[in-house]
């Protein structure tokens, strides 16, 4: 059989798909309808010498490369919605490509979605995820990417000058080699849309803003997760303060000189000289995009505001309970009336009353659901709906909000019954991917899945969700309205109104601290 960079035998079906890329032909697999590529090298590994360096070009290969199997996903912490066994190096910047199985009758492109997976920026990888019912359902090419991540993706250090957001520097790669390659798969390299949900979500909206991205992709999905997308104090642990993902240069550097100094090394040539595992333990120090940079010159939600980041069509949404896992992990044994009222005043100091009249415990299943119900709202959903309000002045912007309290959790266990009805961070990634060892969708969940899968398929294919026998989805404008994607009640919602998101005014100033 083929093997990485090696010629193939004829061990291999003769029906196995292969096809030319230009840095040497790669042999995939055809099942159930659709072809699959994977571990497809986009950049040379980044190891070495190579680390924290922009990604380099790959060395050409001879013969037929075997893309059958995953390759490794980058380096990181153990986290509940990794599958337990997956292999793991710093040697892992490829990608999946996976199309249908039949060619287009005319012979053009079909549109393409590149997927960038979620995890915080320290754990997640795009090989985990099965783009099948996308591909055969919407006839559209997918493809799915893994990035540096951690210590290895966005460390920065005065030795690098302003070169960090190592990880952004890769998905930048990645929809270059998309541009060059993706035809001879059957793709359409002038309609593209980048997605991602979580640290994919704001990857994708910082690329919005980065002059380097400009022309690499036409429209975006941002799923839980927007340019402004803050926490309040405590919200992500007790003594944590304010929280947001994009920081000055000069932050994360200095965050980077601490690693070196505990480790000993007094300049990065030293650090590069360390083995993966020594390195990795600092890796949760680093779910960080830096800004006052070449690749992001502006804190991207600056650059929102001012309607400067690339006009393309946006769908943007959440969750609707996008903080209640987070609620859970940082009150265990829950949260009384009294401990609250403290959260609250942690979280809004002087404010702190009014948010309690607004968000009244007795009005929730628990103290509890009404902290993971303020934290949503003011963390997440309203955050989003004000950067695609600044979006819609700039391109055509449709937002959602997922409410299926049945859809599965990331973490693979279910929501006590203290918080529940509820639907979780990342419920909806089910709906579009299937996982390794992943749960099957019950008949209710998957005829949601098709609602998600056709809207969102329609608009990686034309710039507008809105297709026949489907409900309209209004465009986001002076009303507020998304959609509200629910089992049997697929409907209009007003956002503002919903999530008293004019209470929550975009913050001034947060602290560093880890997303």
């Amino acid at each position: 059989m083929a093997v990485p960079g090696g010629t193939s035998t004829s061990a291999h079906d003769a029906a196995d798909p292969v096809v030319r890329t230009a840095s040497g032909a790669v042999r995939g697999a055809v099942h159930a309808g659709v072809r699959r590529f994977r571990d497809i090298p986009y950049a040379s590994p980044p190891v070495g010498a190579r680390r924290w360096r922009p990604p380099q070009p790959v060395v050409p290969w001879t013969g037929t490369r075997d893309a059958t199997t995953a390759g490794p996903a980058c380096l990181q912490p153990e986290a509940p919605d990794m599958p337990k066994g997956t292999p793991q190096s710093e040697d892992c910047l490829t990608l999946e490509v996976t199309t249908p199985a039949v060619p287009t009758r005319h012979g053009e492109g079909r549109p393409v979605m590149v997927w960038v997976p979620g995890g915080g920026f320290i754990t997640g990888a795009g090989s985990i995820h099965d783009p099948s019912r996308l591909v055969r359902t919407g006839d559209i090419v997918v493809v799915t990417v893994n990035y540096r991540l951690g210590v290895f993706g966005f460390f920065a250090h005065p030795d690098l000058g302003d070169s960090s957001n190592f990880g952004l520097q890769d998905q930048i790669a990645a929809l270059r080699w998309v541009r060059a390659n993706i035809a001879a798969f059957g793709g359409d390299p002038g309609t593209v849309t980048l997605a991602g949900e979580s640290a994919g979500a704001m990857s994708t909206c910082t690329l919005m803003t980065a002059p380097a991205a400009r022309g690499l992709f036409q429209r975006a999905i941002v799923q839980s997760g927007s340019c402004s997308t803050r926490h309040p104090a405590g919200a992500m642990g007790e003594g944590v303060g304010a929280i947001s993902s994009w920081h000055p240069i000069g932050t994360i550097r200095a965050t980077g000189r601490a690693v070196a100094s505990h480790l000993s090394c007094p300049d990065v040539a030293c650090l590069r000289r360390k083995t993966a595992a020594e390195l990795l333990p600092y890796t949760t120090l680093f779910p960080l995009i830096a800004y006052g940079t070449g690749l992001v010159p502006r804190e991207p939600a600056a650059v929102f505001a001012a309607g400067r980041e690339a006009a393309v069509p946006l769908v943007q949404g959440n969750t609707h309970d996008e903080h209640v896992e987070f609620t859970l992990a940082v009150h265990p044994d829950g949260i009384t009336a009294r401990q609250y009222a403290a959260i609250l005043r942690t979280a809004f100091g002087p404010d702190a009353p009014s948010v309690q009249r607004r968000y009244p415990a007795a009005r929730f299943p628990s103290p509890t659901a009404a902290a993971s119900r303020v934290f949503t709202d003011s963390g997440w959903i309203c955050p989003s709906w004000r950067s695609g309000r600044e979006h819609a002045r700039t391109a055509r912007t449709y937002a959602y909000v997922f409410d299926d309290p049945s859809a599965p959790t990331p973490s693979g266990q279910p929501l006590p019954a203290r918080v529940r009805p509820a639907t979780a961070h990342g419920a909806d990634t089910f709906s579009l991917f299937d996982f390794p060892d992943g749960p099957r969708l019950t008949a209710a969940q998957r005829h949601l899945a098709d609602h998600l899968i056709a809207y969102w398929t329609r608009f990686v294919r034309t710039g507008d969700p809105n297709g026949p026998h489907r409900k309209r989805w209004p465009r986001l404008g002076a009303a507020n309205t998304a959609l509200a994607l629910a089992p049997g009640a697929i409907r209009p919602v007003d956002v503002k109104t919903a999530h008293h998101c004019g209470l929550w005014p975009p913050p001034d100033h947060v602290r560093p601290g880890l997303a």
